[in-house]
């Protein structure tokens, strides 16, 4: 089971990635971009604000993230994922081997992260992120002794 708990280091990859997309680093030139979209898709009331926020970004000013409110998920969105993954690596230790046993903790899993997604309006799991996330429950079940034929995810996912 020691190849099982390498596993779980295996996803610290596609947490990253998840990660990556909501972690801002200021980038003038591109905020300035994201400043001027958000000035014009704002209400009338809102775009003094935002023109000062602009400014401030023009003269090298500290300002605002311009992306903050049009994330979707948080940080924390992405630490419960790591645990859902954690916990389904620890209940395939404990199935022993037992086909039923690992097919449901794939299911359960599944059942986990679709709720998950569902949460963050499905933006969390991209099609990219989906083909790594099966990749890693399928290997994972296959390291706990499943015969894997199929993508195991597949009959329960909504992502």
């Amino acid at each position: 089971m020691n190849r099982l708990q390498q596993q779980k280091e295996n996803k610290s990859g596609l947490l990253e990635d998840m990660l990556s997309f909501i972690r801002y680093t200021p980038n003038r030139e591109a905020d300035l971009l994201a400043f001027m979209e958000k000035y014009q898709k704002a209400d009338c009331d809102e775009r003094p604000a935002i023109l000062e926020q602009l400014r401030s970004c023009m003269d090298g000013k500290e300002y605002p993230d311009p992306y903050a409110g049009s994330y979707h998920y948080t940080p924390e969105d992405v630490s419960l994922m790591g645990r859902i993954l954690d916990d389904y690596i620890d209940d395939l230790m404990e199935a022993q081997g037992d086909p039923a046993a690992v097919s449901e903790c794939v299911r359960d899993t599944v059942l986990k992260i679709n709720a998950l997604n569902e949460e963050c309006g499905r933006y969390l799991i991209d099609t990219w992120r989906r083909e790594r996330l099966c990749g890693f429950i399928n290997s994972a079940a296959e390291l706990a002794g499943l015969a894997q034929e199929k993508d195991l995810t597949l009959q329960h996912r909504m992502w």
